[in-house]
């Protein structure tokens, strides 16, 4: 697993508990958690895909 995965693996999954734990009725607030996971796990695929030309 690359360094980067591991840093952001544990913070990815925190949120995703955090979001399966709301009510589908809050649409924002679950919106709010998807984006944050969806920006971390570019991050994660960015940095990968860098690594791969070094």
């Amino acid at each position: 697993m690359s360094p980067v995965r591991e840093h952001y693996n544990p913070i990815i999954t925190k949120l995703l508990r955090e979001h399966d734990r709301l009510p589908h009725e809050n649409v924002a607030e679950r919106k709010s958690f998807q984006r944050q996971i969806m920006y971390l796990m570019n991050t994660i695929k960015l940095d990968e895909f860098e690594q791969s030309f070094t």
